[in-house]
């Protein structure tokens, strides 16, 4: 054999994909390829984006079991949440890189949006350091690599929770179920941090949050930066060699005399 190949004989190294079935008051939903861990979150964060619930008490009760060819999350909602799932009309069959498969209208892939109040973007002081805790929290990726995070920070910049998963948006939506299962976390909660691309599903997640800043550690698409601007979102991309780039309505509030601003907003600091 060619001593350049390395032989592996197991793959408990590699990062776990199964199907979850989402079944609602025993209504099939959605389908969705997940990292079955943190199982819970990812249901309630999950509805959350999706604007079937908008709290952890609307969630009364959440059954998990296995299936041949992954597991099912039966959830129960309150009958008021009904409706919001009736109007959808929604079927969706969701892969690992995209977020928004199957809808069967664009308005339901781009909403309508509460603005948020335009605030100034959280203030990265220590990138370096941020990386660093990023990598200390990225638990999984350590183990087996090919799989996103996705971080809340505090005002400081401090990273409280972690949530991981091999679909970016599965990520979130298991930090957001996280958050709104926990009031004082998410009042604490100042940014999100996605090691992943940027674009336009994420910033629907954070806008539906209520979270005024959205940190990536790829370039965001055109789109997700009209959107988060349209919202009021402040995107934040950390370049992997040089200084933040900030996308934000803000910028008229501050003093730009020495800081090249591009045609979208982006502060460069």
């Amino acid at each position: 054999m060619n001593a350049s190949y390395k032989w592996s004989p197991s793959i408990e190294h590699l990062v776990e994909e199964a199907a979850a079935a989402i079944n609602l008051n025993g209504i099939n939903y959605a389908v969705m390829m997940i990292t079955p861990d943190n199982i819970e979150d990812f249901a309630i964060g999950f509805l959350f984006s999706e604007a079937i619930i908008q709290h952890d008490h609307d969630v009364h009760d959440i059954q998990v079991s296995k299936s041949e060819h992954g597991f099912n999350i039966d959830v129960t909602i309150a009958n008021r949440c009904l409706y919001a799932l009736n109007s959808k009309k929604r079927r969706l069959v969701g892969a690992t890189g995209c977020g928004i498969c199957g809808v069967e209208a664009i308005s339901h892939a781009l909403p309508e949006l509460t603005i948020l109040p335009a605030t100034r973007p959280i203030e990265l002081l220590d990138v370096d350091a941020l990386k660093l805790q990023i990598e200390e929290h990225q638990l999984k990726a350590q183990q087996s690599g090919a799989i996103h995070a996705a971080l809340a920070l505090n005002a400081q910049g401090n990273i409280i929770a972690c949530r991981e998963d091999i679909g970016r948006h599965n990520a979130l939506d298991k930090l957001i179920g996280m958050l709104v299962r926990q009031p004082s976390s998410l009042s604490e909660c100042n940014a999100l941090l996605m090691t992943s691309r940027c674009s336009s599903e994420l910033i629907h997640k954070a806008v539906q949050l209520g979270v005024n800043n959205l940190i990536s550690l790829a370039s965001p698409s055109q789109l997700a930066v009209k959107l988060a601007l349209k919202y009021n979102l402040n995107i934040i991309h950390i370049p992997k060699y040089s200084a933040p780039i900030y996308y934000s309505n803000f910028q008229a509030k501050v003093n730009l005399s020495s800081l090249p601003v591009s045609p979208f907003g982006a502060i460069n600091v």
